[in-house]
């Protein structure tokens, strides 16, 4: 049983890696968005497992030309955002520390906080790093007076302990659709079943007035924080499919490790 489970998920690979290998192109379109949405999602379960050392020549040569095609793919993705905003960022703003660090290393970071002594701890814990000092950006305020320059991020987080009952939560996200960028995303952090005993809840369907739910993902592991990733709805909304398309061509990202290390931050 197992044997034929793992000969039905190379065959599936086979068959999507033929048929986007014959794409004239890899830029965002349907047919991309499609057959790498279809590629992740068969790629992505840990069962059944399958050891690529035993795979064939022939599987081998398509899997090391799949690599390569999706290489290509992510040469198409959205640019890399020059400026980040984490609004709740506390004393120990990991988030900004891991994405600045590991995979943002041209972004400047700008870290909201209504805790001057937060801010404070935080400014001095990266201190000692230069480079990362100079891309680390404090501000002490409470988010809703802050209208001015928020429309200068490409991305806006939202920390889980900001707005602790719906009605202040909903008040947050209302506030930053009216002052953020049209076409800026939006990474909220939610909770799902009984982790809502823990942190607030943001409802995709309801709390998220101006913007486009474009992702939810809910951890299975010991992780507690869901995170809810939007895009504020452009003011004339003529690319709906191309906003998917780029958004879906970063699937790799969304689905894999850095979103975990996006939800972890507040547990700890």
């Amino acid at each position: 049983m197992v044997c034929q489970e793992q000969e039905a998920l190379v065959n599936k690979v086979l068959d999507l890696y033929h048929k986007i290998s014959t794409l004239d192109t890899l830029k965002p379109s349907q047919d991309v968005d499609t057959l790498f949405t279809q590629l992740v999602r068969t790629c992505i379960p840990h069962t059944p497992f399958i050891d690529i050392t035993k795979l064939s020549t022939t599987v081998q040569e398509a899997r090391s030309d799949l690599i390569r095609l999706c290489a290509i793919l992510s040469q198409h993705c959205q640019a890399v955002p020059t400026k980040i905003a984490f609004v709740g960022s506390g004393p120990l703003p990991l988030t900004s520390i891991v994405l600045a660090t590991n995979h943002f290393p041209n972004t400047t970071f700008h870290n909201y906080d209504i805790d001057a002594l937060a801010n404070s701890m935080a400014k001095a814990l990266v201190s000692s790093d230069h480079d990362l000092s100079k891309r680390m950006v404090f501000h002490t305020s409470d988010i809703l007076d802050v209208s001015h320059g928020l429309n200068e991020f490409n991305v806006v987080f939202l920390a889980a302990l900001v707005g602790m009952k719906n009605e202040e939560k909903k008040k947050v996200i209302d506030h930053l659709g009216k002052y953020m960028a049209p076409g800026a995303f939006l990474m909220v952090r939610s909770a799902y079943s009984a982790r809502a005993f823990l942190y607030p809840v943001v409802n995709p369907s309801f709390d998220l007035k101006g913007f486009e739910v474009l992702s939810v993902f809910h951890p299975t592991d010991e992780v507690i924080n869901s995170i809810v990733i939007a895009q504020k709805c452009p003011i004339i909304s003529t690319s709906s499919k191309e906003v998917e398309s780029v958004f879906s061509n970063n699937n790799l990202l969304i689905n894999g490790n850095m979103i975990e290390e996006l939800v972890t931050e507040e547990q700890l």
